[in-house]
């Protein structure tokens, strides 16, 4: 029998407990499917309502996968960093992170990431790195500046990639996740999209001669320019909406005078 009778109150996260640890020692692999949810009732020792709360909780952490039809039933599947993005993309729709938030961990971590990826660089990445920067120019001169920045934003992520880290690659995928979906929306005029795009070119041609501490440099001077373009335009946003809620108790202060026959 793969698993162990319960004995805890909140006996659903005993199941889910078990299943995790049975993935980590390996006795459960990516791909095996779970026995039908009458046999891991009877192996547990509970009830059906608890099986089925554990299994929901794994599959929203993304341990699980659930099918449907003749073919169907609960698969273990591979993690991955989506899950994690989704939450921390929470935080920042709640405001627990910000974009200055970001920026001192970009600070922090990309020039190290850049000078990583240039000595591990290989002709793939190389060849990578310059056809996202052919693209976002093709986009640039048709205007399409939301595609451009998209590429942009591709750009930070090729790079992580090419570090053979993948604690690199998560931490810049859940930043790149939150401009992607949050904030670039804020700058989509054409001159920032070209400056970030001569960043860019500048920090490529660094890598492909193996001038690693100049690919960090540029970094750092490319992810603060991005920060100063970013506050200044959240400060004239602040300051278009402070304007905008003081008219507005005037306005309805005119229309209440209307109504009363005193203006």
């Amino acid at each position: 029998m793969m698993f162990k009778p319960l004995q805890t109150d909140r006996m659903y996260l005993s199941v889910v407990n078990q299943i995790k640890e049975a993935m980590f020692d390996k006795t459960l692999k990516i791909g095996d499917k779970l026995p039908p949810e009458r046999e891991l009732v009877e192996q547990f020792k509970t009830s059906r309502v608890t099986i089925r709360e554990a299994l929901r909780a794994l599959e929203q952490f993304g341990f699980l996968e659930i099918k449907r039809g003749m073919e169907g039933g609960t698969f273990i599947r591979d993690p991955n960093t989506k899950y994690l993005n989704n939450f921390l993309n929470d935080m920042f729709s709640l405001g627990n992170i910000k974009i200055s938030h970001l920026t001192e961990v970009r600070l922090a971590t990309e020039p190290m990431f850049v000078k990583n990826a240039s000595k591990c660089t290989n002709d793939l990445f190389l060849k990578s790195m310059a056809e996202n920067i052919k693209e976002t120019k093709e986009f640039v001169k048709i205007g399409n500046q939301k595609d451009a920045r998209l590429c942009n934003l591709e750009f930070h992520r090729l790079i992580a990639r090419a570090s053979n880290n993948p604690v690199y690659d998560m931490i810049i995928d859940f930043i790149m996740d939150i401009m992607e979906n949050k904030a670039a929306s804020i700058i989509l005029a054409r001159k920032p999209v070209e400056q970030t795009l001569k960043y860019h070119e500048r920090i490529y041609a660094a890598i492909r001669t193996k001038k690693h501490d100049d690919a960090g440099k540029i970094m750092f001077e490319h992810i603060l320019d991005i920060q100063e373009a970013l506050q200044s335009k959240e400060s004239k946003e602040g300051n278009t909406r402070k304007r905008q809620s003081c008219t507005k108790p005037v306005l309805r202060m005119n229309r209440s005078m209307t109504r009363k026959g005193l203006a």
